[in-house]
């Protein structure tokens, strides 16, 4: 399985990044499930994700 950090925000989002392919998925390009093997916080960033302040909704 592809070994994956998982990151949480301020905003309590979550996401999940690579760290390293496994041999599977360098040959046949297709992900597998994700092995979270290592955890970090960013709790004084925001994710990336953008809401409108008046409805809560993605743009």
């Amino acid at each position: 399985m592809c070994d994956y950090t998982s990151i949480e925000f301020k905003c309590n989002h979550l996401r999940h990044t690579v760290r390293a392919w496994c041999t599977r998925y360098q040959e046949t390009h297709k992900r597998c499930p994700p092995n979270v093997v290592a955890w970090e916080f960013r709790l004084d960033e925001d994710c990336c994700i953008v809401y409108r302040s008046s409805t809560h909704s993605l743009y």
